[in-house]
């Protein structure tokens, strides 16, 4: 018997309610515009069969809409983004299997659900993220018990319970759902093209329900790969809601991350992006208007459908600006892991000076907690390095260590939980990076939906932001200093030398973890583009194959409106991300908010008006500073002469140096920003005529002030180089062969580097050349050259 699917108006089914209803009850405001093609619920009905599927379902209205007891179907299949159970009830299962599928279930009623009281197969299957009302399931045995099976909001997915006769089966749901969900591929196509669809609309009201929706749906869809592979609607689904996982993961990055931004890249490419995305757009209104005859609509499918390969060719060269940009990001995190690991060398050196004061102070005192802990941090520089190699065998037998008698963990409570912070940031980082790494490469080769579900269930994206990652490392620091400050005042050996070094590898350490989040996001951004690159040429097939088939015999228009509205979306997402991007960045150069405020609900003229809008704000950025910024800033005498800095340079042909944000140089000046960096090595005895070739980068964590407000910004690292020929070493006249220009208008927007950043100056030839003449470098000078606003406070304080 062939059984047609029959789609039902809202208006004759109490149960199915309209999207208001599922905004109400997800706490969502009531002007959200949800897709119209979900104000129909999909429902497939026979003789032996109820099938419904809707964003929210009242289940005792549509227990008794069925009515189930006179209908007696053989098979009751239920699909629900959210389903309430409101009311206490008993529902008798005979010869009957029931199936619900529900991302939420909400209420505070009582549900029983009785098995086999007659001896006749039953069974009862849910599947759901979230429980909240009781749901039992008692099952009639043979041998005249009763089993009573519970589905809590527990870590399983859910629960299936079946009666046979003598036969009784309880099976707690974990990972898969092929055998509850495959004979069900149209339902589960129809409740995740509603989960994803009322996702995208919800976003910009609240993206974390959204965000939780897109899991649930990625999730559902991963473990039923057998249900993927035989239905390409669903592996599209699928791919979509990893695109849009990375898009939420990248879309909820720092308010502190300052990106690049190519100025070209934004008048041009996303220019010529828009107006692709416009022309695409003009067709879908007329398409999707109610007014526009049949015909009409069909021929502006048709257009719609002919420039999508317009906005997929612009949004190509979108896709290989951020390839560019994730290689420049390897670059930057790579060079950061050589200075960490030159710092943490410099160190150990202090380190060994500050183990040999511990030694010798501990034989004079009766201080044993304090000890422990001055011990403990001697083997931190150490156990932090090998978090970033994945070993945790020495933070932990150093958190164990400061564990090990009441006293010391009373006072090295706050260390202990400071440590682990850290060790928990860096390991998810470091394992969720790899992570979208993997899929990145897979989605640039032919797109193949196991590895992508296989790479997923290695990981997930609970990134933390660079705020939370940057206070764990703060609040360690803070212990660290507090602690070799009063070894210091206790006069042990070393303590400071130790601490100042420590202190520089910990920074270092943070902007690794920095660089890397910063690394993740570009990642999810080319990630994003390049799954939904591929469903839009799958959906560009599907849609000209419907507009075909619509043609050639009378059928529903719904299909094609819903393909062409689900690829306006997509369209939307990188639009979204560069006016994110945009904000970030302008919020550094004008140390305010933007006006624009990024949309998915947008359309390409809303789009266009922002991009007019980026420039007319870029203009007018510095007007709101009185006085203005002025360029003459030259901060010229900025001198390291400490003796284990320059035993460092000579040793390792590098140094890393601290600039902090109170530094006495730069005390008159807010809003400091640089466009020149020039570092000199200087001493009577450096060989004249000899050309240093030096390169120059920071940790890409800087931090900033205008008037009494303070501000900490991420952003790539810096990195550039300077060279100069020693002319006159009494003197210290040298000639400039290439400047340190550190900030070039004529590329990047809004982006010019503070000072007040940790800086590494590097040796280029170190290690290649005869760089003896290092051993004679009395004093390295910095030259900061920018613009700053002259500042009110009094610096002779």
């Amino acid at each position: 018997m062939k059984f047609l699917p029959v789609l039902i108006s809202l208006t004759l089914s109490p149960s199915i309610v309209l999207a208001n209803d599922w905004l109400e009850v997800n706490n969502l405001p009531g002007n959200v515009n949800i897709p119209s093609w979900t104000e129909k619920a999909y429902i497939n009905n026979s003789v032996i069969s109820r099938t419904t599927s809707d964003l929210y379902v009242n289940f005792s209205d549509w227990i008794a809409e069925q009515n189930l007891y006179v209908t007696k179907p053989t098979r009751v299949v239920l699909f629900a983004d959210t389903l309430k159970i409101d009311e206490n009830f008993n529902h008798l299962i005979d010869n009957q299997n029931i199936l619900i599928f529900a991302r939420r279930v909400i209420g505070h009623g009582t549900a029983n659900f009785v098995l086999g009281k007659e001896g006749a197969v039953a069974s009862f299957t849910i599947i759901a993220d979230h429980v909240e009302p009781t749901i039992n399931i008692l099952a009639f045995r043979s041998n005249d018990t009763v089993s009573v099976d519970k589905l809590n909001d527990a870590d399983t997915l859910g629960i299936s319970v079946l009666t046979a006769g003598d036969t009784y089966r309880s099976v707690d749901i974990t990972t898969n759902l092929n055998e509850y969900l495959l004979q069900h591929t149209a339902s589960l196509v129809d409740i995740e093209g509603r989960i994803f669809d009322a996702a995208s609309a919800v976003f910009d009201t609240n993206p974390v329900v959204a965000g939780k929706m897109i899991d649930w749906a990625e999730r559902t869809l991963r473990l039923s790969d057998d249900a993927l592979e035989k239905d390409p609607l669903l592996a599209d689904l699928y791919l979509q809601a990893v695109a849009f996982q990375q898009f939420i993961t990248l879309s909820a990055q720092s308010d502190q991350y300052v990106p690049r931004l190519d100025r070209t890249l934004y008048k041009d490419k996303y220019r010529a992006y828009l107006d692709a995305m416009a022309a695409y757009q003009a067709q879908w209104d007329l398409a999707s208007d109610r007014q526009t005859k049949i015909d009409d609509k069909l021929d502006a499918a048709q257009r719609a459908l002919d420039n999508v390969t317009d906005v997929l060719n612009a949004q190509q060269s979108i896709i290989d600006q951020s390839d560019k940009n994730v290689s420049k990001l390897h670059e930057s995190l790579s060079a950061l892991e050589k200075r960490y690991n030159t710092q943490e060398l410099t160190a150990l050196s202090a380190r060994s000076n500050y183990v040999y004061g511990v030694e010798v102070w501990k034989t004079q005192q009766e201080l044993n907690a304090a000890l422990q802990i001055f011990q403990a941090i001697a083997e931190l520089g150490s156990a932090i390095s090998g978090v970033f190699t994945g070993n945790l065998g020495a933070v932990n037998d150093l958190t164990e260590q400061l564990s090990q008698t009441p006293e010391t963990l009373s006072k090295a409570k706050n260390l202990v939980t400071n440590i682990k912070n850290v060790t928990g940031i860096i390991d998810n980082i470091s394992k969720s990076i790899g992570g979208i790494a993997k899929l990145t490469n897979e989605a640039k080769g032919s797109i193949k939906i196991q590895k992508i579900a296989g790479a997923l269930d290695t990981f997930n994206f609970a990134l933390p932001t660079i705020e939370e990652s940057n206070l764990a490392w703060d609040l360690m620091l803070a212990e660290v200093r507090s602690n070799l400050r009063f070894a210091d005042s206790l006069g042990i050996r070393g303590a400071r030398q130790y601490l100042l070094e420590l202190e520089k590898q910990v920074l270092l350490g943070k902007g690794i973890n920095t660089a890397q989040l910063n690394l993740a996001h570009e990642q999810a951004k080319m990630l994003d583009m390049l799954l939904t690159q591929e469903v839009s040429q799958n959906q560009q097939a599907r849609l000209q194959q419907a507009i075909t088939d619509y043609q050639q015999e009378s059928g529903q228009f719904d299909t094609i409106e819903k393909e062409l509205s689900r690829m306006l979306t997509h369209f939307k997402r990188p639009m979204f991300i560069a006016l994110a991007n945009y904000k970030q960045a302008y919020k550094y150069w004008a140390l305010k908010e933007s006006s624009l405020k990024p949309s998915l609900n947008k359309s390409a003229l809303d789009y266009q008006s922002d991009l007019a809008t980026i420039e007319s704000e870029y203009l007018n950025a510095l007007e709101r500073f009185d006085p203005a910024p002025q360029d003459s800033l030259a901060v010229t005498d900025f001198i390291i002469d400490d003796q284990t800095q320059l035993q460092s340079l000579a040793e390792h042909g590098e140094l890393n140096v601290q600039l902090a944000l109170d530094n006495e140089k730069f005390c008159r000046y807010d809003r400091v920003r640089l466009s020149t960096l020039r570092v000199y090595l200087e001493g009577e005895s450096l060989p004249y005529g000899q050309e240093f070739n030096l390169k120059l980068s920071n940790s890409g964590n800087y931090q900033d002030r205008f008037k009494d407000q303070q501000f900490a910004f991420s952003s790539t690292p810096l990195n550039r180089s300077f060279d100069y020929r020693l002319d006159d070493a009494q003197h210290n006249q040298t000639s400039i062969i290439l400047d340190g220009a550190v900030a070039n208008k004529l590329a990047y927007a809004y982006f010019e580097p503070t000072p007040f950043t940790t800086w590494n100056v590097k040796v280029a030839d170190f290690g290649q050349a005869d760089t003896q003449y290092l051993q004679n470098v009395e004093r390295v000078r910095f030259e900061f050259l920018g613009s700053g606003i002259p500042g009110e406070r009094n610096c002779n304080q």
